[in-house]
């Protein structure tokens, strides 16, 4: 690509610098190249050749290599409704199943289990559930998008009342195009600004644009180089999420004997430890909550200690 102008040099530097190429490497019209075809290195074209068209313009043809599924299915999930649950019947449940659980167990693994189990089926008989669907607005969607998001889609389902419905929704559909634009601009200031501190943020965009069928895009390593290969991409993205964590020789390992000697537990620590549980806390690997702990009252209380 050739040219003088600025406008020119601009798009030069743009192809350049996102390594870009062109596919088309022979005339399309008398001697010029009049189609030009910018692909990256990763995408999906295989192959590329010019036939005869219907005038003196020659036509191009693209081999593109074609994913059955376009589009990231979406994803349902079953979340528990904790300020709904019959608390009066699970704290019954609960006293219940104590006296057969605390005769059984012959190890602290198996004991262990048992209690998780009465906590799975608590939680199965006596908290309803909902589905959730998973959230297709952006990370950088707020209020105010929401807001226009929703007066857009009222003028649009009112558009055929009349040309005043018309151009609000004309109107609606600028400024919304404005505060995404703004909101895209400050989420990515923001992730920058933190200089590496927030890459939870950045993973979660990358992955939401990149989709179920686009390849990671061109990026640029801590050097400034330009980065093509997939491999050297996900060792870039490898190094920048292990600079996260601390190293191993930083923790400190804590070492104790096992004894046989019994242990004793304190009601008093147990019901504090309880109520200072947040109650928007995630699950562990148990996956018992924190909720259902300060539901069960005394009964779960009594099976901690």
């Amino acid at each position: 690509m050739g040219g003088n102008s600025g406008t020119q040099a601009l798009i030069n530097s743009l192809v350049w610098e996102n390594s870009y190429s062109q596919v088309i490497d022979g005339p399309t019209g008398g001697d010029a190249l009049l189609d030009v075809y910018l692909v990256q290195s990763e995408s999906s074209v295989t192959s590329s050749g010019i036939v005869q068209g219907v005038s003196d313009h020659l036509a191009v043809i693209l081999e593109v290599e074609w994913e059955d599924t376009c589009t990231e299915p979406q994803v349902e999930r079953l979340v528990p409704v904790y300020n709904k649950t019959d608390v009066s019947h699970l704290q019954i449940f609960l006293h219940d199943k104590f006296i057969d659980w605390a005769s059984n167990g012959s190890n602290m693994e198996e004991i262990w289990n048992n209690f998780k189990n009465i906590v799975y089926e608590s939680i199965e008989r006596f908290v309803p559930h909902k589905t959730l669907r998973k959230n297709s607005d952006l990370e950088y969607f707020n209020k105010e998008i929401k807001r226009l998001k929703s007066k857009v889609r009222k003028e649009y389902n009112r558009r055929k009342l009349g040309v005043h419905y018309t151009e609000k929704m004309k109107q609606l559909s600028k400024q919304l195009l404005a505060a995404k634009k703004s909101a895209w601009e400050a989420f990515l200031k923001s992730i920058l600004s933190k200089e590496g501190k927030c890459w939870s943020d950045c993973y979660k965009y990358v992955k939401r644009r990149k989709g179920n069928k686009e390849n990671i895009p061109t990026m640029k390593d801590c050097n400034g180089q330009i980065i093509t290969d997939m491999i050297e991409k996900a060792n870039t993205f490898n190094f920048n999420y292990s600079t996260v964590f601390s190293s191993e020789g930083n923790i400190l390992h804590i070492h104790s004997e096992n004894t046989d000697d019994p242990f004793t537990t304190n009601i008093k620590t147990i019901r504090r430890r309880i109520k200072a549980i947040g109650k928007n806390k995630s699950v562990g690997p148990d996956r018992v909550s924190g909720e259902i702990l300060k539901l069960g009252g005394e009964a779960m209380i009594l099976y901690l200690a």
